[in-house]
């Protein structure tokens, strides 16, 4: 093996696990061989998923310097286009780059993650269960790597909806690795919409020391224990997770400032006063208020605005997205225009009580919202939204259907009703 491939290696280990820094396993690489094209476009790639801007510096100069490189194989082509496609906002142009480069090469794990993350951005539900399952055959059962293949099937079978094939994905995959911080959280999304709130406390308990150490998906992994104590009814328990082992997010880290956020607003739909604890993850999030990376990013940064009841920032934000739409094109500033902005607005409307206006804001796209981004369990956090202000504006039909929805995803969830008074 030589000195690329063992760096890539490492890096590829340490992105599949959540644990390390594999931008800065291939910046050194980078350091002693300024050709490493695969070093240069993962880079970029990396930063680009993480929430950085496309023109910022450290994608800026990654990919200028993969430009530099003359005689490109097939495959360094594919992965700079894809990680060009992102810094550019052509995010689906960047997931359909490193499709190809899977149908020429089937074994290729880093294009493989790079898709599945990237068709977790665009709330692609067939594509996250459909592009791990084609590659599996390429992975024997002695083969270490089979486990991560798994674990991401296991995720794409949970969102389009066949929970028992993706339990038993996710549970294979954790006893090939019990590290596979991805895979237990796949499993762990299987028994949220199943309502399994006590076994997913259980499943989340027993793998605690495994799960814990991947830092990149460790908040999120206690966002989803947050999650069941909520569906137990024990919502101070849940403020505890959060206060335990949310509340310090590092801004930098735009997944576990989507948890922080989602977390207190769901807990504040059930009625909980969480404090100051919306003005304290403000400023992390106003860090990003200009980024216009995604529109599900977007979104959270609004709604804990409106929970720190800070219009000015707010209605900069708003202001913000709405030029950033009227002067790009590309997939987010579409997905921005046609769901972003008015799941922003019906966010704002919730929290000053005018909920006939959430209602007239969500109704038409609640049954479409899979283009902003997420998952299932982050989107239904938008309409549980929706139908607690049918309910509050007394338009019990419409909270009766939005109660219905919810229960077609969470197949046996006692709660899946409760929320909406009916």
């Amino acid at each position: 093996m030589d000195a690329r491939e063992a760096a890539l290696d490492k890096a590829l280990a340490e992105y599949l696990s959540w644990k390390g820094d594999p931008v800065a396993t291939l910046s050194a690489a980078l350091e002693s061989d300024p050709e490493f094209v695969l070093g240069y476009t993962t880079i970029a790639a990396l930063n680009c998923l993480g929430g950085v801007k496309g023109d910022a510096a450290p994608v800026r100069e990654a990919l200028a310097a993969a430009g530099k490189v003359t005689h490109l194989t097939a495959r360094e082509r594919l992965h700079l286009a894809g990680a060009k496609g992102w810094a550019e906002g052509d995010i689906a142009g960047a997931a359909q780059a490193w499709e190809q480069v899977l149908a020429a090469d089937p074994t290729d794990l880093l294009a493989l993650r790079l898709a599945h993350d990237t068709h977790f951005f665009l709330g692609a539900g067939e594509k996250l269960r459909d592009v791990p399952l084609s590659v599996l055959p390429g992975y024997a059962g002695n083969d270490s790597r089979r486990g991560f293949v798994l674990g991401m099937a296991a995720f794409g079978l949970e969102e389009t909806g066949d929970y028992a094939a993706a339990e038993q994905a996710g549970r294979e995959a954790v006893a090939l690795n019990p590290g596979d911080a991805w895979a237990v959280h796949a499993v762990a999304h299987v028994l949220e919409m199943e309502g399994r709130a006590e076994e997913g406390i259980a499943w989340l308990r027993a793998l605690e020391a495994h799960w814990t150490p991947a830092a990149m998906l460790a908040v999120h992994n206690w966002w989803h224990a947050g999650l069941f104590l909520i569906e137990l009814g024990e919502l101070d328990a849940a403020l505890a997770v959060y206060d335990s082992h949310i509340i310090a997010v590092d801004p930098a880290m735009i997944l576990d400032l989507v948890d922080a956020a989602a977390l207190l607003w769901r807990l504040e739909l059930l009625g909980m006063d969480v404090g100051d604890r919306w003005a304290q993850l403000a400023p992390k999030w106003l860090v990003h208020a200009e980024d216009h990376v995604l529109a599900f990013n977007d979104l959270h940064i609004a709604m804990t605005l409106a929970g720190a009841g800070d219009d000015t920032q707010a209605d900069a934000l708003e202001a913000s997205i709405e030029n950033y739409v009227a002067g790009h094109n590309g997939t987010n500033a579409g997905v921005s225009a046609a769901l972003g902005l008015p799941v922003i607005r019906a966010l704002r409307a919730f929290r000053k009580g005018d909920f006939a206006r959430v209602i007239v804001l969500l109704q038409p796209i609640y049954r479409r919202l899979a283009p902003v981004g997420g998952s299932n369990a982050q989107r239904d956090l938008i309409i549980q939204t929706l139908g607690i202000a049918a309910y509050k504006a007394g338009d019990s039909a419409l909270a009766r259907d939005v109660a219905t929805d919810r229960l077609k995803l969470k197949i046996g969830s006692p709660r899946a009703w409760a929320p909406f008074g009916v």
